[in-house]
């Protein structure tokens, strides 16, 4: 059974460091779901480095996501102006996040089990 739940803007902060915290390392797969383009890959099966919220820097009401442990294999995916964050717990243990920006295409990010 899946658990779907939107998180309010004024939690933005400290619910995206206790998400990156509790996940790091888990196993990434970011898309990211154009409706001109169709979804795409922007990496797999990557562990999850971490993910920050910008609220006061170079690109403010931004989004940082980084996955990947070696040079060749690291990304970082940036989703400017947050509109809406969406959380979706599966029963199997994955989790999902939901990023829909002010403008342009929506990224997902599925994590499974931190990488042993």
């Amino acid at each position: 059974m899946e658990m779907t739940r939107t998180i309010p803007e004024e939690q933005w902060n400290p619910f995206i460091e206790n998400f990156s915290r509790e996940h790091m390392g888990w196993v990434a797969t970011i898309d990211v779901l154009d409706r001109v383009a169709g979804p795409q890959h922007v990496a797999e099966g990557l562990p999850l480095q971490g993910i920050s919220f910008d609220t006061k820097g170079s690109r403010p009401n931004a989004i940082e996501i980084a996955a990947g442990d070696k040079p060749g294999s690291h990304v970082t995916h940036i989703v400017d102006m947050p509109l809406y964050i969406r959380e979706a717990r599966e029963s199997d243990g994955s989790v999902d996040l939901q990023i829909e920006p002010a403008r342009g295409p929506m990224t997902l990010i599925h994590l499974r089990g931190p990488v042993h």
